[in-house]
């Protein structure tokens, strides 16, 4: 049989999938996972063994060939055609496309796709012989042919064998078992049942330091024997820290434009490092957070007796609207679940537009005992105008701005979020050197296996057995903190 020559030039891609969760033993069929007890992750060590199978063709079920289980997926060790399992090239894996014995039944002329590119080809049938004449291709293009000998029961295999794959040579790629042919009136018909192939084309040569997802390739394990026909073993990557700052933005309210207050995104979620009112922005207490209700410019309309419902239980009420010549009075009454928090007269000056004046329009609501800070501001809301009919009182609001101070958390060293822990508070020096949370990724897949080396693992076909998932998510997006001057 001939040789042909193949430059392999393309990257074999592992995946490895990104999803807190663990892992069965059908994902990581041969791996071993071991943790060290004093340092669970940066110690975590994978170990994937070259295990030997047996072929799914009953007529090849007394030989093996060397598979390994990679992320998920089974990628073949390239080996020689006369080499024995120990000898195959642990640091050279091809995936492993087909291990089937089901039945394919190909016209004369008729191709067989293979997957991945690959195709097989009843080129001609002599049926006088009984020979079928093969074509193996790639993309449509000529790999190798062979004429097999049906009649014969020892040729009823073609082994394809190629030469300059990553480097070696006589490399099996593909074996084809024809069963019986069919010869009618007008069709011939090859049936086949046993095709074995690798995406040959598609190798990669691993290399000590290849990283792979969360994983670095540490040591690459010759085999030996039989019984150790050669390991990969991975170390886990260290988990870089998530560092979520603290930043300024402005209040969405015109009046209030020029002023910031301070804001940090964790899970999504937007939340307000408590402050008092008299705060500088450094001065935000970092580890206390309220999530931010509402930030809003938009304009609302009370009329006397009215109750404006802010979310999570907050409302606000126009109590008493009364009016004069010059200017316009509202009594608003703030409650929770129903229950009183605060109240405010304000005052509505209509021929005075100083800033004095405009102020005025704005009631900031402070309360004392918010997770052990006095003084703390939970709400701002301001009047834009009063307008007293014969039967109707009427405020105009257009900026409202309230934190959920009564679901306010405070943090310390070792919380739990989700799948991290916060590792440090750092607390604010000025606008350039802002305060931060620190959090680290603790949690790790379930890597255990099933499998010792040696033990036959599942079989391959066609169908991927998809990827496992990795334990880390990425919990925080864009983050847009936010924080606040003196008021």
């Amino acid at each position: 049989m001939k040789k042909y020559t193949i430059v392999s030039l393309a990257a074999l891609t592992f995946l490895v999938a990104i999803a807190a969760g663990t892992v069965s033993a059908a994902d990581t069929v041969n791996a071993v996972d071991t943790v060290s007890a004093a340092d669970p992750v940066s110690s975590r060590t994978l170990v994937c063994n070259v295990v030997g199978t047996n072929y799914e063709c009953d007529s090849w079920s007394n030989e093996q060939y060397s598979v390994i289980d990679l992320f998920g997926e089974k990628y073949v060790p390239l080996f020689a055609n006369n080499d024995d399992i120990r000898d195959a090239r642990v640091d050279r894996l091809a995936k492993l496309i087909l291990d089937s014995n089901e039945t394919h039944m190909i016209k004369t002329g008729e191709k067989l796709d293979l997957g991945h590119g690959y195709a097989l080809e009843a080129r001609q049938v002599d049926v006088d012989f009984e020979n079928v004449w093969f074509e193996f291709t790639r993309d449509g293009q000529y790999l190798a042919d062979q004429t097999i000998s049906v009649s014969d029961e020892n040729n009823k295999t073609w082994t394809v064998t190629l030469d300059n794959v990553q480097g070696e040579n006589d490399i099996v790629v593909m074996k084809v078992r024809v069963n019986q042919l069919f010869v009618g009136v007008e069709d011939c018909i090859v049936r086949i049942d046993g095709i074995w192939l690798i995406d040959y084309a598609n190798v990669k040569t691993l290399n000590i330091g290849d990283e792979f997802g969360e994983f670095t390739l540490e040591e690459i394990i010759s085999g030996v024997d039989e019984s150790n026909p050669g390991s990969l073993v991975f170390k886990k990557n260290p988990v870089a820290d998530n560092i979520y700052d603290v930043v300024d933005t402005n209040y969405e309210c015109g009046s209030w434009s020029n002023e910031q207050f301070p804001v940090i995104d964790l899970f999504g979620e937007k939340y307000v490092p408590l402050f008092a009112s008299n705060d500088d922005i450094r001065e935000a207490h970092v580890n206390k957070l309220a999530g931010l209700v509402l930030d809003s410019n938009d304009t609302y309309t009370l009329e006397k007796g009215e109750k404006l419902d802010l979310g999570r239980g907050y409302a606000l009420e126009a109590r008493q609207i009364t009016d004069n010549i010059d200017s316009g009075k509202v009594w608003l009454e703030f409650t929770r679940d129903g229950q009183h928090v605060a109240d405010q007269n304000i005052s509505v000056d209509y021929q005075n537009i100083s800033v004095d004046s405009e102020n005025n329009k704005t009631w900031t609501v402070s309360l004392d005992n918010v997770q052990g800070e006095n003084d703390i501001v939970v709400m701002k809301v301001h009047v834009r105008q009063v307008f007293v009919g014969t039967e109707k009182s009427i405020i105009w609001i257009d900026g409202v701005w309230l934190i959920d101070y009564a679901n306010a958390r405070t943090l310390n060293i070792g919380d739990k979020f989700g799948e991290f822990t916060l590792e440090e508070i750092i607390n604010g020096v000025d606008e350039s050197n802002p305060r931060s949370l620190v959090f680290e990724n603790i949690s790790v897949s379930d890597l255990s296996s099933s499998t010792a080396p040696g033990k036959e693992p599942d079989k391959s076909t066609d169908k991927s057995t998809g990827s496992f998932t990795s334990w880390c998510r990425d919990l925080w997006t864009c983050i847009t903190m936010k924080s606040k001057s003196t008021f």
